[in-house]
């Protein structure tokens, strides 16, 4: 496994952005009533990520992703992430109101943005000159 951000394509950059600003949204607030908020972490969404686990350990492997299996798991990303946050409607002061916050806003625009990457993405084709040349600078 590498990390190979100068000859990931476009679908690679993508889906490591998208892990980037997911795993980040995890530290922001998922729940915001005013008096009371939880991060993501407290909240528990940090499972959410378990479905990100194949498309980026695909990408750092440098390997295909097959395209259902990164589908199925960025889709279920973002239809888990959009129950999440219609489960935050709460009733309050005669007001019905939605409590989710910034953090799960941003980890559904990741998981979109990972169905996007998902789609673009191809592996690093590494050919006989390139491996010269990386072989030449390392040694």
């Amino acid at each position: 496994m590498k990390f190979d951000w100068k000859n990931w394509g476009l679908g690679g950059k993508v889906i490591f952005v998208a892990a980037c600003v997911a795993t980040a949204s995890m530290l922001m607030k998922w729940v915001d009533v005013g008096i009371a908020s939880q991060s993501g972490l407290s909240q528990g969404a940090f499972l959410f990520l378990g479905l990100w686990v194949y498309p980026v350990l695909m990408l750092f492997k440098n390997r295909n992703i097959h395209r259902i299996w990164g589908l199925v798991c960025s889709i279920c990303s973002v239809v888990f992430t959009l129950g999440y946050i219609s489960s935050k409607s709460i009733e309050l002061f005669g007001e019905t109101i939605n409590a989710a916050a910034t953090g799960a806003y941003l980890f559904l625009l990741a998981s979109i943005a990972l169905i996007v990457g998902v789609a673009k993405y191809s592996p690093v084709v590494i050919n006989e000159e390139n491996a010269e040349q990386g072989a030449a600078a390392d040694g």
